[in-house]
This record gives C-alpha cells, structure tokens and sequence, in this order.
C-alpha cells in the first residue's frame, strides 16, 4: 500500500469519525427527539384527556360504560399497553388508564418525585377527581406494585384485582439478555444515555417475549417517543433507583398480605423478568382469596401476545367480581 493510499484510507476513516460524532452530538442535543406538543398531537387526540393531579398533568383515556375498571400499565411503556384489552371489553365496562409518571405523555411531575408512593397518591387524586367509587384494579409488571399499595391504603375502592407478571420480589438480575441489548447498554451507558433508537424498543420487546412473536408498531413507536421525550431518560433513572432501593430495603411483597379483595393471578410462564414462582407469590396473599390462571406459551406482555385468550380469562373474571 502506498502513502497516498493510507493517507486517503485515512482521511475516509477521519471523515466517517466525524459525521458518526456529529450525529451522537445532534442526538444528545436532542434533535431527534420530538417535544411534548408534538406527541401530544400525535397520540392525545380524542378519546384522550389531560388531568391536572396535585400540578402534575396526567394523560388519561376513560372509555366504554358498565363497571368501572382501571388500568395500570408496566413500566417503559404507557397506557397503550392495554389498548388490545380496551376494544375487547369497553362494550360492557368502563376502562380508565393513565400514563403514571414517569411513562407516556402525563407531564413531569413539579415534585421531581418519581416512585411507587407518588404513583399511588396521583392515582388516589385521579380517582377522586373523576368520582370513582368502586373499581377493580388491572395491573401488569411494575404497575402490580401500584396496585397492591393501592389497594391495601384505599380496601373500600377495590372490589378486586387482575395481576400479571407480578414483581414482588426484585426483578431477576441474572436472566439472560440478548448480546446485541447487552453491546448497546454499554454503548448508550458511555455516549447516549438519554437517547434510544426504535431498533433498541423492539429488541427489548422481542428479548421478553416467546420466539416467533413480532412487536406491533403501535409498540415500538410509542416506547420510541414518549422515552425520549426532553428529560425522560433521567426521570426514569430516578423512578428505577427509587424502585431499586425499596427492593432492596424492604419486603416489598409483604404488602400482599393486607389485600383482602380476590385476586386473578394470570401467570405468565415464559416472562423471564420476575424472580419469584406462581406458587410463591400466591402464598403472599394470606387474606385474599387467589384465582390463578397460567400461561406456559406467555412472556411478558401477554396482552398482546395473544389478546383473545388473555381479555377471555380476565373478562370471566371481571364478570364474576362484578355480579349484582
């Protein structure tokens, strides 16, 4: 190779460094992030609504008409969870969900407090404000842990609950995740930590769910844009140190021993993010009777993996509790 050739390998190799660290610089900069009016335009439209709860506005849908059930989505992800379980069951109850801070489009909480306490305090103002009597309570991942604190605080509100992969226990720290998630946390870690691409949302979504099952946009696009909202990185990062410490400060399971209400338990068998057995978690509930139903073929979001199956177990459910 000659000393041109190397120079001009080199000079390629110079301007391919360049434009790669202008982009991580436009990206940390925010650039390609877009703002709160931008996705509240995109995905606030009717049936939407924004509710302010103690300065904090919170992005709400209430939907349907019967018996009223709320619901609680997990974490990283927003009140489009559920909209699989919604269209199958608002002919005959009224589905309320909000986006609970840190997630989705509910604005930055005034206090800068994000935990399981402030989430349960918002979604007790949020019931008051919209005069909500009695209500079962839906609850998946991280959002299970709102709705037992919930639940033992205000008995007189809950007619019952429907939990899925239920962390009681501290999420598992040693399953093992995809290699290609693994490369991009160290590479966001040193160089993009309040930026994620639409390409890392769907290896998350595919990393915790059965083989063979494909993420649906609707998905990865709003994971994509409500987590990189200006701040949303950081704000998570505190909700998550928060959640951490109280895992790994108290027995956060012990809660389960106050709630009275029965209980659907609908045990995913192949989400590998929860520590803690079906077995051992239903002895948790000493006072409430449990219903459980498991899933050998689900993951971690169940209610798309197969909506069918999933609506039809909790809509029994909801239909027995909800008996006159």
């Amino acid at each position: 190779m000659t000393f041109a050739s190397i120079r001009r390998a080199l000079t390629i190799i110079g301007i391919a460094l360049l434009i790669f660290g202008g982009w991580i610089a436009t990206l940390r900069a925010g650039w390609w992030s877009d703002d709160y009016a931008t996705l509240r335009a995109r995905y606030g439209g009717p049936p939407s609504q924004f509710i302010t709860i103690d300065g904090t506005e919170l992005h709400v849908r209430d939907e349907g008409s019967g018996p009223v059930v709320v619901l609680l989505h997990g974490s990283i992800v927003s009140l489009r969870e559920w909209d699989p379980v919604v269209e199958r069951l608002k002919s005959r109850y009224r589905l309320v969900r909000f986006d609970w801070p840190p997630y989705g489009l509910s604005q930055p909480d005034p206090r800068n407090e994000y935990s399981t306490a402030r989430d349960v305090a918002l979604l007790q103002g949020l019931v008051e404000h919209m005069g909500l009597d009695q209500f079962t309570l839906v609850a998946t991942s991280n959002g299970g842990n709102i709705a037992l604190e919930y639940a033992a605080q205000h008995p007189e509100r809950v007619r019952a609950l429907a939990l899925s992969v239920l962390p009681i226990e501290r999420p598992s720290q040693t399953r093992a995740v995809d290699a290609r998630i693994r490369a991009l946390d160290w590479f966001h870690q040193r160089f993009l930590p309040d930026y994620h691409s639409k390409y890392w949302f769907r290896l998350i979504l595919e990393d915790t769910t059965p083989a063979g099952f494909v993420p649906p946009q609707i998905l990865i696009d709003t994971m994509h844009d409500f987590n990189n909202l200006p701040g949303a990185a950081q704000r998570q990062r505190t909700y998550i140190a928060s959640n951490t410490k109280l895992f790994k400060t108290t027995d956060v399971g012990a809660v389960a021993s106050r709630i009275t209400a029965p209980v659907l338990l609908q045990w995913c068998e192949q989400d590998t993010v929860i520590s803690q057995s079906a077995d051992r978690t239903i002895a948790r509930f000493t006072q409430a009777p449990v219903t459980l139903v498991r899933y050998p073929q689900f993951g971690h979001f169940p209610m798309w993996e197969d909506p069918d199956l999933f609506t039809a177990d909790l809509g029994k459910f909801l239909d027995k509790v909800n008996q006159p």
